[in-house]
């Protein structure tokens, strides 16, 4: 898993607030949902995020697979920008699987018109074969699933369509949203299996948001920690999870046990030091005032703390 095939540079992703006031005169106030992000990934490899509600991870992962504008920073795709990519190849080339399979199915679209629909919008022959191979490796029979509608389907089912839509594309990279939450165990399981297979068998890399700490231990080979937009610490996942650094980690993780404050409202806010500062009781006057930059602490593992 040395060859890179993804590269975030210092991405910063806006969200727009609605706007406040009466008849909406205050205006939108931006929010940075990603706030100077950079990490890479390689070629078959699972790199978890994990991090409260807000964090950024959703936006992140839409904005590593070319689904969401960037405001700032590259995203390079094997050593290229992909910004100077065919957009519709690239975009073949990386796929995301959201928690809801609703939001990337019809669901009262057969199965087989659907993703023919698809194979034709990427210009890729043999539609009909990659689309039996991919309902093969997900273990649905495509004698008995083609022509079945999603809204045929249990949840479990429709998950399974939902992965064998970016696998018909033949991808590099799948960003996986909670791919498992809402299942019972033994489907989390079996879906959890057909995905380690899939990466073991074509070398996809995987950008996997879990807040599942089984998820995580299952699949991925690195965890990212997230707060605020911000990556905060990252590193192999079994050490990050065993001995997280991070005071937000250590909070996160349940190594401090104490509540975690409610979520903030980041509306027009930029943070100018550590954003977790205001909560940290080991916080300096350096801490509230300077971005605290990502620097090794262990072979691999990377925290943005100035106080470590």
């Amino acid at each position: 898993m040395s060859e890179t095939l993804l590269a975030l540079e210092d991405i910063v992703v806006l969200h727009r607030t609605d706007p406040t006031g009466p008849f909406g005169l205050w205006g939108a106030k931006p929010v940075r949902a990603v706030d100077g992000v950079s990490f890479t990934l390689a070629k078959g490899e699972t790199l978890g995020l994990m991090g409260g509600s807000g964090a950024g991870k959703t936006t992140l992962a839409e904005a590593a697979t070319l689904r969401r504008p960037i405001e700032r920073g590259r995203i390079l795709v094997e050593g290229e920008d992909a910004r100077r990519l065919d957009r519709k190849r690239v975009r073949r080339r990386l796929q995301m699987v959201r928690q809801d399979p609703r939001d990337s199915l019809e669901m009262n679209q057969t199965t087989r018109k659907q993703l023919l629909e698809l194979m034709r919008t990427y210009d890729l022959p043999d539609g009909e074969a990659r689309i039996r191979r991919a309902l093969e490796q997900v273990e649905l029979p495509p004698e008995e699933y083609l022509d079945r509608t999603p809204q045929q389907m249990s949840g479990g089912q429709q998950q399974r369509v939902a992965i064998a839509r970016a696998l018909s594309l033949n991808p590099q990279l799948i960003a996986l949203d909670e791919p498992v939450s809402g299942v019972d165990p033994q489907l989390q399981r079996e879906l959890l299996r057909l995905l380690a297979d899939a990466q073991r068998k074509q070398s996809i890399a995987y950008l996997l948001i879990s807040q599942d700490l089984k998820v995580i231990r299952r699949l991925a080979h690195r965890l990212g920690i997230m707060y605020a937009g911000r990556l905060v610490e990252l590193g192999p996942a079994e050490r990050v999870l065993a001995e997280p650094r991070h005071p937000f980690s250590q909070r996160f993780l349940g190594r401090d046990t104490s509540p975690l404050p409610p979520e903030e409202d980041l509306a027009g806010r930029v943070w100018q030091g550590c954003p977790w500062a205001p909560h940290c009781p080991a916080a300096t006057d350096r801490c509230r005032q300077e971005r605290p930059p990502m620097r090794e602490v262990a072979p691999n593992h990377l925290v943005a703390c100035t106080e470590i």
